[in-house]
Order: structure tokens, then sequence, then C-alpha cells
């Protein structure tokens, strides 16, 4: 569903803007930045798009990994492959592969399995981001 009206002034006219946020946790501040939203031409409320919320938590998870980043779910979605497929080839059942999907602590070895089962290189299923630190406040870049 899209938003249609603007919840402060009523207008229908938006425009597509990148928003940036700051979220709070464990006595840190991490900045989110780019995250797809709109906002009214008339009042410029700003509303974050189902898109941007997507991202907001695939950057927490980021986040929360010190870095790590597990596409290896998105990556197998987007190629048809289903978690009891994955299992199969794995050599697992589908409910470990459902975690091997969801895990922000994986070993080489297992990333190594998933890389060759998918026939997708490691780099593209699991990812490795900095986080820095400005002043008080953490980035992912």
């Amino acid at each position: 569903m899209s938003l249609t009206k603007c919840v402060e002034c009523g207008s229908n006219e938006f425009k597509p803007i990148e928003y940036t946020m700051e979220h709070q946790e464990n006595d840190k501040t991490l900045v989110i930045e780019n995250i797809p939203a709109v906002q009214c031409n008339n009042c410029n409320e700003i509303y974050i798009t189902a898109e941007g919320s997507k991202y907001i938590d695939k950057q927490l998870a980021i986040f929360r990994n010190e870095g790590f980043e597990n596409a290896a779910k998105e990556v197998i979605k987007n190629k048809g492959i289903t978690q009891e497929q994955l299992g199969n080839a794995l050599n697992v059942t589908k409910q470990r592969a459902n975690q091997i999907l969801s895990d922000g602590n994986l070993d080489a070895q297992t990333m190594i399995k998933v890389s060759k089962a998918v026939n997708e290189p490691v780099e593209v299923l699991f990812k490795f981001r900095r986080i820095t630190q400005k002043n008080d406040k953490y980035y992912i870049v």
C-alpha cells in the first residue's frame, strides 16, 4: 500500500527523497543514511517507504553484527532456490538452512559450502562492512 494523502495536511503530492536518521542502541548512536522516503510537497512531512523500512532493518542487522551482512537469504530468494533445496544441497535440514540464512555469526567453512551450493561467490552472499566512528556517532561505510 502506497501513501496517497499526507496525514498532516491532506496533500497528495509527494517527492522521493533520501532520509537520514539516528538510532540509539546500547549507548551507541548509529546514523543511517540514504533511507528511501517521500516528502510532502506542501508541508514537508517525511514518510519512510516500505523499501526504506527494509533498508533500516538491514542496516541495524549489520550494526548489531559488527559489520557482517548475511545477504544469502536475499540472493537465494532472487534465484528461486527454496530453503528445502538449499538444505538438500548442504545435506542439512530445512530448519538448519533457515538458520544459516539468518545467522550473523557463520564460520568460513559454512560460507564456502553455501557459496558452492548456490553457485555464487562468497563475497556476494556474505559481506563485511566497515563501521566508522565520528565523534560519538557510528556510520556503516
